[in-house]
């Protein structure tokens, strides 16, 4: 569907809170929505097949039938997961094991964490933020909108940006004690000035700030006021991943998988070979890319030049929303992906 359609669907629909079907993949129930099922969409033009990686697919975790977990974070050994009904799982082992933390709030959903130099910020449905200097005692912020936020994003200094729905964009620079509502000029970013949902965040230490979303939105600002789209399509983009020397990656519907080697200035898009709705994507500098998504999880060695899928069953018959991979050192490191039924599976690849 055209993104101006879609805009205008959402637009009709929304004081019904009838929201897309983007929107509600994120959400939960991602196999039945975004237009149907994975296996249903066109596959990515010109992606040629590519032979299954050989990979170890171990599930840590699994919760109950109705539980999911939206995203994941590790510092070092530590890491925190969160998800429905104010799930908090933390790790304090690299994630070979994990252990349900106690959280004030139990009736809305969880979907983002950021975590850094100990200290974490949680946001998600109706606009809840909930921070923690020691990502174990958690206390509400101030409520600043009712819209959903999707992802928080917060550099060494305290400097935190969430986004979500129809465009919204809070600011804090005080570890998220306290935000302030970002107003956008979105006429010279989307066609028709529409308000896009914002699907993932990323804070730089220089203050920088990236965030993706709908209509292929990839967008930045340095000051939290003044906005540029640095690309736009048709798909919406749901992940987003930064690492080192300025290599960028963005995952969304229909396969879509971008790169930027210029630190986000330019967007190339990469062949994924899969249609599979993706969502979360993470990348290092040596090169290894792996994105996670509906019934798939795809794999790069070669910074994203080839692609292969990862066979497993625990992958086919699922949703994962995010990956993370801790980091103790010594060339220790374990790579999970987290989503439906609150799973959390280890990809030793």
């Amino acid at each position: 569907m055209p993104a101006r359609h879609q805009h205008e669907r959402r637009r009709a629909a929304r004081g019904g809170r009838l929201w897309p079907a983007a929107l509600l993949a994120r959400l939960a129930a991602a196999a039945v929505l975004c237009g149907g099922p994975a296996s249903t969409l066109a596959q990515t033009a010109g992606a040629a097949p590519a032979a299954p990686v050989a990979a170890t697919v171990k599930q840590l975790r699994h919760g109950t039938h109705h539980d999911a977990l939206y995203d994941v974070v590790f510092e070092g050994q530590r890491g925190i997961a969160v998800g429905a009904f104010g799930s908090v799982l933390g790790t304090a082992d690299g994630g070979a094991t994990w252990q349900v933390q106690p959280f004030p709030m139990k009736h809305l959903a969880l979907m983002s964490v950021a975590m850094h130099d100990g200290k974490c910020i949680a946001v998600g449905q109706t606009g809840l933020v909930y921070a923690a200097e020691d990502c174990k005692t958690w206390t509400a912020s101030p409520s600043m909108t009712k819209s959903r936020l999707l992802a928080v994003g917060v550099n060494r200094q305290g400097v935190a940006y969430a986004v979500g729905a129809f465009g919204t964009i809070l600011r804090s620079t005080d570890w998220g004690k306290s935000w302030a509502v970002q107003t956008v000029d979105w006429s010279g970013i989307t066609e028709d000035g529409a308000e896009p949902h914002l699907y993932d965040v990323h804070v730089a230490e220089d203050g920088v700030v990236t965030a993706v979303g709908e209509f292929e939105l990839v967008m930045r600002t340095s000051d939290g006021k003044q906005w540029q789209a640095l690309h736009k399509g048709e798909r919406s983009l749901f992940g987003l991943s930064v690492v080192e020397g300025g290599k960028m990656y963005a995952v969304g519907q229909s396969g879509a998988l971008l790169s930027s080697a210029d630190g986000g200035t330019t967007w190339a898009s990469l062949k994924s070979g899969t249609a599979a709705i993706l969502t979360g994507v993470h990348a290092t500098a040596q090169g290894e890319v792996l994105a996670s998504g509906i019934n798939s999880v795809v794999v790069s060695r070669d910074g994203g030049a080839s692609w292969a899928p990862v066979t497993s069953k625990l992958v086919r018959n699922a949703w994962y929303q995010a990956l993370a991979a801790s980091d103790g050192g010594n060339g220790k490191r374990r790579l999970v992906a987290v989503g439906a039924g609150g799973s959390i599976l280890e990809l030793d690849l």
